[in-house]
């Protein structure tokens, strides 16, 4: 099997299924609980692989994010199935991603391969973990207003962002106990200071895409002398996220989200 796609390699492997991986591709970066593990598979590129190379390691199943299987990236999914290649597509990195599609997606991968009681098993404990939170944050006494900032733009004097069309970090954030702030319509845009001055969170969640070092690009944020006034930079309230978890999904979804919730309700007493 070829797996294209960070959080399936990950999924793969939280299951037990990772010894039918012959090579996985597009990769999102170094941030990862599973870093070891992801490392001795056999990696192909940080990007889409090409169906060159996907045929050359003659693999009888494709699992990949849906967007990667179109004739201008891996190629279609009836081109594949005509060389007697079974594909199992994932929705996640498309408009509309949400919890419930994250869960479809596993759900999915327990009935192909024969392990759904696994797979309802982790979402049904996901599921209660983030009730609970949800729990104990109804009580905290603020609800704090929190903008996902992600990598900074190309010249440096940006920042981006994702709308919460494009993954689950709004969801995260409300099962924590906050309000997503939403600052444009489009599903990605990149974010001015002036932008971020204006919508003034009181927390920023900061996450980046293959990229490493994201301590060093939370100090860039914490010291960009523009949005010293900001209360979230003021008060040096910003949290990194993992960005297949939060984007895409990953078996700590729940993990990553009561952290989340401990940095913003640290008087709620989660355990």
């Amino acid at each position: 099997m070829v797996v294209v796609g960070q959080n399936l390699a990950e999924l793969m492997i939280a299951f037990g299924l990772e010894d039918r991986i012959v090579g996985v591709g597009y990769l999102d970066g170094a941030d990862s609980y599973y870093r070891e593990e992801l490392a001795e598979l056999p990696h192909l590129t940080d990007q889409v692989p090409s169906a060159e190379a996907v045929m050359a390691l003659d693999p009888d199943v494709i699992l990949s994010m849906s967007f990667a299987m179109t004739d201008e990236n891996l190629g279609s999914v009836p081109t594949w199935n005509a060389r007697g290649v079974s594909v199992i597509t994932a929705d996640n990195y498309t408009i509309g991603r949400d919890l419930d599609t994250y869960f479809a997606d596993i759900r999915n991968l327990g009935a192909a391969f024969d392990v759904s009681d696994r797979t309802d098993a982790y979402i049904a404990r996901e599921k209660k973990t983030l009730e609970d939170i949800g729990s104990l944050t109804r009580s905290a006494k603020d609800t704090p207003r929190v903008l996902l900032v992600a990598s900074g733009g190309a010249n440096k004097l940006t920042y981006n962002y994702y709308s919460p069309s494009l993954g689950l970090v709004d969801e995260m954030v409300r099962a924590a106990g906050g309000t997503y702030v939403e600052v444009s319509k489009d599903a990605y845009a990149e974010m001015s200071a002036e932008t971020i001055i204006s919508v003034d969170p009181d927390v920023i969640v900061m996450t980046q895409f293959q990229k490493a070092g994201a301590e060093a690009e939370k100090d860039r944020l914490l010291g960009d002398d523009r949005l010293r006034d900001v209360t979230a930079i003021s008060r040096g309230r910003v949290m990194l996220l993992d960005y297949s978890t939060s984007v895409r999904g990953t078996p700590h979804l729940g993990e990553l989200t009561r952290r989340l919730a401990e940095f913003l309700h640290p008087e709620a007493g989660h355990r």
